[in-house]
């Protein structure tokens, strides 16, 4: 069994001296089990690795573990580079002194290249999607920058403040891009650096101080895909934009707040404010506001319900599922 198996079984004594090695040795190193007893370990192995090698070794000497696995980057006959998989077990006498190792050899040579093939690939392609989210971001950017130079040859506040919003939805775009880009994960977006950050930047794009009015926001550790994210990213930005321009009247201790949580398998958003409250002869679903439109929109876009509680200020919840993936091709 042991000559007839496609491994390579070998022995060896505490010096690394081959004491033992199977007929696979011609397949495998190029060398038959003659020519290889009697033989150093060490020469077999690439001149280059031979120091992390040995001290590899020493360890397996010294260590506690009874088994061993090795990848050991070695040289065939005929000069050509080949990987081995060791897996080796210590020899020891009656008394526990250890004799020497035994174990099996393979070549993972072509293994190891489609590993290295298939992790070139998969870093390029992360490099790729990377510079699409970077470009996105830079271009979203740019369209904001066009829409924030517009909004200076403007006189009328009313057409100041539609330009206002649509910067402000290009940028809660952005972000999103922005987030991605500069994660590891291309896929998920932390929502609460995410919120964060679109909340500061409301505050700035309405020139609100944060003494005046507070943001409290309360996110668990959620990460959504770039499908559910883009719509949740909206629904807060015109949400919060909302309760900024028109939910409060100066009084004292104004607050806004988000909090996001996962319950009973579903995402539970709540937007709101301690402000002046929702009028109550209007219908936020039947409303000649871009905005509102716009929230209820994108509810129905990820399958959600959306429901007002106007009792203290203005609270809107939304609960809704993760969307999955839809190939576009």
């Amino acid at each position: 069994m042991v000559e007839t198996t496609p491994d390579m079984i070998w022995e060896i004594d505490t010096q690394g001296i081959f004491t033992y090695i199977s007929p696979q040795s011609n397949s495998i190193l190029g060398w038959s089990p003659q020519q290889v007893i009697g033989k150093s370990i060490f020469s077999m192995i690439r001149q280059e690795h031979i120091q992390k090698i040995k001290k590899s070794f020493q360890t397996h000497i010294e260590g506690t573990k009874k088994f061993n696995v090795l990848e050991v980057p070695a040289e065939h006959r005929n000069g050509r580079h080949i990987v081995i998989e060791i897996h080796s077990a210590k020899v020891t006498d009656d008394n526990g002194k250890i004799k020497g190792f035994q174990g099996i050899a393979r070549d993972i040579t072509e293994k190891t290249i489609a590993t290295n093939k298939l992790k070139t690939s998969i870093k390029e392609k992360d490099i790729l999607l990377q510079e699409i989210h970077h470009r996105v971001k830079n271009n979203m950017q740019i369209i904001s920058s066009l829409l924030n130079l517009q909004i200076k040859y403007i006189k009328d506040d009313e057409a100041i403040d539609v330009l206002k919003e649509s910067q402000n939805r290009v940028k809660s775009m952005a972000m999103i891009h922005e987030k991605l880009y500069q994660s590891n994960d291309f896929t998920r977006i932390n929502l609460t650096e995410y919120i964060e950050s679109l909340v500061k930047g409301l505050f700035y794009s309405y020139s609100i101080d944060q003494e005046e009015i507070s943001s409290i926001i309360n996110v668990d550790n959620v990460r959504l895909n770039i499908e559910t994210a883009v719509p949740c990213g909206l629904i807060i930005n015109e949400l919060v934009s909302n309760s900024l321009k028109h939910g409060f009247s100066n009084g004292e201790n104004e607050e806004v707040y988000i909090s996001l949580k996962f319950i009973d398998d579903k995402y539970e958003l709540i937007i709101g404010d301690n402000g002046i409250g929702f009028p109550s002869n209007i219908d936020f679903k039947k409303t000649d506001s871009l905005g509102l439109q716009l929230v209820n929109n994108l509810v129905g876009q990820i399958d959600g319900e959306i429901e007002l509680d106007n009792r203290n200020g203005t609270e809107f919840k939304i609960v809704f599922n993760e969307l999955k993936y839809k190939s576009r091709i």
